[in-house]
């Protein structure tokens, strides 16, 4: 017999193996989906040629997606795309179309990543599925490989992390501002292996891309998977939403005051108000990725910079995260918008966000930005310097030359 209070990290790994489970304890379990990237999807395949040949034991849905070195920046990323496509539907599994976008908001948005699924892909941020109440668990190239050719893996259910956050949102305040907060409390390591799940009171007023944003920089904080609860969009099924034994750790979060935030290098838990690091110049302004490259956050772009121009000597880069979302920036007008302010628009793809190209940072350049990581070298030379904070701050950076607080 299931206990009636569980947390959802129980309930869900309690569905996939059929079996009453609590966290701490070791289990085998088949996710309902996994997925595969351009740049961990070959070093998957070599590894499950040297388990079993390249056999394939996995009777759940794989989908592969080429997001992060898309358009191919060169011989090595275009062959390796190549032979990940080809390998994929020789096996039958889903390969989406090029293009399309960043593989875990593009999973979301077309509702292949579903409420209460375990997930697992080839990359840290698969977190980001929590958005939508699914256990989205990051796995590297050998863990991957023998899951796909064993047919099954061995988790540990994690502990959970409750974080409540109350208060309705100032304004240019965003979901993004809400995570950087969590990770200023909790640390680069105070989640390891563990659920942070996050209850968002309706009166917080955080929308759905709120949602993929916080959910997204879970893992900054070392937790395994989150789930976010968002009572303003209802997206969670009430059989996700947890009911706590009461051997959980929490937090209150209160959005009263809070004011947008910044992540300073080389951490992005070395986290204070914008303003602490208002007039430092910057050379680049980064706005897009996995996380914050929503339709959301193309329009808190465009607000910022509509009849505006970006400061001369400043890059600005901006990538939708899926073609969809450009699409619906394009129909909106704010393509026009970031094109007139002196922005370059490019295809989706997780790009300079890791450092793989369009846009890699040079020696001793200063980037503002609202992707996910700012460790040293991240999304470029070892001696550039990247500051993460929400849309609307990067893009009043970008018009001013210089980290600024929007509004002022």
């Amino acid at each position: 017999m299931i206990h009636n209070r569980r947390t959802s990290a129980e309930k869900i790994f309690s569905r996939v193996t059929g079996k009453d489970v609590k966290a701490g304890e070791f289990v085998w379990a088949k996710p309902d989906l996994v997925y595969l990237h351009d740049v961990l999807g070959p070093m998957t395949i070599e590894a499950m040629k040297r388990i079993d040949n390249g056999n394939v034991r996995f009777t759940g849905q794989i989908v592969v997606v080429n997001d992060h070195i898309f358009p191919p920046k060169d011989v090595t990323s275009s062959n390796n795309e190549k032979n990940l496509v080809e390998f994929a539907k020789n096996r039958g599994w889903i390969v989406i179309p090029w293009g399309e976008g960043i593989e875990h908001t593009l999973l979301i948005e077309k509702g292949i990543i579903l409420p209460g699924m375990l997930v697992a892909g080839t990359d840290s941020h698969t977190v980001t599925a929590g958005a939508v109440g699914a256990m989205g668990v990051g796995l590297g190239s050998t863990d991957m490989a023998a899951l796909i050719s064993i047919g099954k893996l061995w988790f540990k259910v994690p502990e959970t992390i409750l974080v409540k956050v109350h208060g309705k949102k100032g304004k240019f305040v965003t979901g993004k501002d809400v995570v950087l907060k969590i990770l200023s409390i909790l640390g680069t390591n105070g989640a390891n292996y563990k659920s942070i799940e996050v209850r968002l009171d309706k009166e917080c007023g955080l929308s759905q891309d709120d949602s993929l944003a916080i959910a997204n920089m879970t893992v900054e904080a070392g937790a395994k998977t989150s789930i976010i609860m968002n009572e303003a969009v209802n997206k969670v099924r009430t059989d996700i939403i947890s009911d706590y034994r009461s051997d959980y750790e929490e937090l209150d979060l209160g959005m009263e005051g809070m004011v947008p935030l910044i992540a300073a290098p080389y951490l992005p838990s070395n986290v204070k108000p914008v303003s602490d690091y208002e007039g430092i110049d910057v050379d680049q302004v980064y706005i897009g990725n996995c996380s914050n490259g929503t339709l959301s956050d193309m329009r808190e772009t465009a607000k910022i910079l509509k009849g505006n121009h970006v400061k001369a000597g400043v890059k600005l880069i901006i990538v939708p995260a899926t073609r969809n979302i450009y699409k619906q920036a394009l129909e909106e007008g704010l393509i026009r918008v970031f094109v007139e302010a002196g922005a370059t628009v490019a295809p989706s793809t997780c790009g300079a966000c890791a450092g793989l190209h369009m846009g890699v940072l040079a020696k001793d350049e200063v980037c503002i930005t609202n992707i996910n990581r700012n460790f040293r070298g991240r999304m470029g030379d070892s001696s550039s310097k990247v500051y993460i904070a929400n849309s609307y701050v990067a893009a009043a950076s970008a018009i001013s030359g210089k980290i600024t607080v929007p509004g002022e």
